[in-house]
């Protein structure tokens, strides 16, 4: 879904290549991807071939195959990525490429069926709901049925938008900023450890046009926590009460999905039409206008 077609010439040519050494031509092409495969485990870093009609997904420890046409094409996002989903409902999250993307096109022209006959029973269900509850009141319902690699996307989508205009690069040098990750990872865990123990990361910034010093969370579990938002004892290892606090304030909101379930509210239609279809890119597409409201930006541009 969401494929850009090329000519009939061009998959014609990507066809033949698939059945004439497809494999032997695609195999000096990789591609670094993040793959998904739980939504309680951090993302596990991979390497995409293409070998005849298959879609070799390499990592440690890790392989899989899927076909061409197993594979559904989602969301492409502002800042160069595209957002894959496997056939047992895993993600891939990769730069966007336009010889995967050639690759992937044609065998998604063609819809099975019984797909499309699982969806429109799914639309008549979603049709009933409606009738019956509020319709931000089924969609909110639904947010666990949503896959949590969603929110990593959103929130990878939200830190690009705000590293375009609104924040700046931490003045911190890298290796201070590592040291503070697994320091403040250290502390939250003792400080909150119902809410830390699932994934997250700090992403430290400088504050640019936020409108005060801050640390706030972003759907995924990031967590930007500007420069002049670290005090002294920060920078020296110790978080503050008062940071800690926050920190963990911010983990339990994405713990419990509050990006996610204000995007139900705001706008239940695109997660409705998700779940049917199995492509959240209305989704991701409406995160920045409805969630940028809640954070602390000077609208000045």
């Amino acid at each position: 879904m969401g494929v850009t077609h090329a000519g009939t010439g061009a998959f014609r040519a990507a066809g033949r290549q698939h059945q004439d050494g497809g494999q032997q031509e695609s195999s000096d092409w990789r591609l670094q991807a993040d793959y998904f495969g739980s939504a309680v485990r951090a993302p596990q870093p991979v390497t995409l071939s293409l070998e005849g009609g298959v879609l070799q997904i390499t990592g440690q420890g890790f392989s899989e195959r899927p076909a061409a046409a197993q594979v559904r094409i989602g969301h492409r996002s502002s800042s160069g990525r595209m957002l894959l989903t496997l056939p047992d409902g895993a993600m891939l999250d990769c730069p966007t490429d336009a010889r995967l993307e050639q690759w992937l096109a044609l065998p998604q022209t063609l819809e099975r069926p019984r797909g499309r006959r699982r969806r429109q029973a799914a639309l008549a269900l979603i049709a009933m709901l409606m009738a019956w509850l509020a319709l931000p009141a089924t969609a909110e319902r639904l947010v666990d049925r949503v896959p949590a690699q969603i929110d990593r996307h959103i929130g990878r989508e939200m830190l690009s938008r705000l590293d375009q205009g609104w924040l700046q690069p931490s003045r911190l040098p890298p290796t201070q900023q590592q040291h503070l990750r697994l320091r403040l990872g250290q502390q939250a865990a003792s400080h909150c450890p119902s809410v830390a123990s699932a994934p997250w990361e700090a992403q430290f910034r400088a504050r640019g046009q936020l409108g005060v010093a801050g640390a706030f969370g972003l759907p995924g579990g990031t967590i930007v926590i500007t420069d002049d938002r670290l005090g002294p004892t920060s920078l020296s290892g110790e978080a503050a009460p008062a940071l800690l606090d926050t920190l963990c304030r911010e983990l339990q909101q994405v713990q419990r999905r509050q990006g996610l379930r204000t995007l139900a509210r705001q706008e239940p239609t695109s997660l409705l039409l998700g779940l049917v279809f199995e492509d959240f890119s209305a989704t991701v597409a409406v995160a920045w206008p409805v969630l940028s409201r809640w954070l602390p930006i000077e609208r000045t541009r």
